[in-house]
């Protein structure tokens, strides 16, 4: 994570120390997240309503050719701040980290994940997004993959990978 530019280590004092945790993902691996339990609490989160699966699939009328797509380790793509980087600071056992880029366990995280993927690839009408995943669909096998190639050249001009 650190040769990555996740996390960076942190030599001077903090004003503020998260707990780290470690989560078992679905497939085995191992989830780095913090535990922000009171950074939570102080957090003003982003106002950006997510879509529900209803107003997604009411879209889909005609659709017929789909591909789903999933942001790799989509939180990590969105850098943060450096003020927001000094506030998501933990402990190891290895010394002090910050986190140069979106954690998991920040409860706006959703959110703003969600927002900046929803903007960046607004207007391209085949593409639906939901937090880190993206459907695109088509009521043609041409349409789906002239909105495919719409969002991959978006996306190659873009920090998210």
């Amino acid at each position: 994570m650190e040769k990555d530019n996740i996390i960076e280590k942190v030599e001077s004092p903090t004003d503020w120390v998260n707990s780290l945790v470690i989560v078992e993902k679905s497939n085995g691996r191992l989830r780095i997240c913090l535990d922000p339990r009171d950074l939570n609490k102080a957090i003003k989160r982003e106002h950006f309503q997510l879509p529900t699966v209803d107003e997604i699939t009411s879209n889909l009328t005609g659709a017929q050719f789909f591909s789903v797509l999933d942001a790799n380790q989509g939180f990590w793509q969105i850098p943060l701040d450096q003020e927001s980087a000094k506030l998501c600071t933990f402990n190891t056992p290895f010394g002090r980290y910050k986190f140069l880029r979106l954690p998991f366990g920040i409860h706006s995280a959703p959110e703003v994940f969600h927002k900046t993927v929803a903007q960046l690839f607004e207007g391209i009408e085949g593409v639906h997004t939901y937090i880190d995943d993206i459907l695109v669909w088509g009521k043609t096998r041409t349409n789906m993959t002239i909105d495919c190639v719409k969002f991959l050249k978006k996306l190659r001009i873009t920090t998210l990978n």
